[in-house]
């Protein structure tokens, strides 16, 4: 079975820009490129290491989400400037739970 036939979740592609901080250390990962209830996708600048469980906040123009969240895989992008990285939530703080559910809805058709 491939990686993509094991996908339950429809990934909704974000349009506006989030982005995504490392909470520990302060640094940018990137900006969300696609969002669904249990995961995310992030392209940026590298700093990104797979099987590493980070300490995130997405931050979007209406509400912040922190989050735990464990990177699955990375992969360069065509130009090798930047990474793309999927995450999969572990841990939405108790307060941001339903500010991830509407972030979530935001990027629904």
């Amino acid at each position: 079975m491939q990686d993509y036939e094991k996908r339950a979740k429809t990934r909704l592609v974000v349009t506006d820009e989030v982005l995504v901080r490392d909470r520990v250390n302060n640094l940018l990962l990137g900006k969300l490129a696609n969002i669904h209830e249990e995961g995310f996708m992030v392209i940026g600048s590298g700093a990104m290491l797979e099987d590493h469980v980070y300490e995130v906040q997405l931050d979007a123009s209406n509400a912040s989400v922190r989050a735990s969240a464990e990177c699955l895989w990375t992969s360069e992008t065509g130009s090798g400037e930047n990474l793309w990285a999927g995450f999969t939530f572990l841990e939405v703080q108790p307060d941001d739970q339903e500010k991830l559910r509407l972030l979530v809805k935001l990027f629904q058709p």
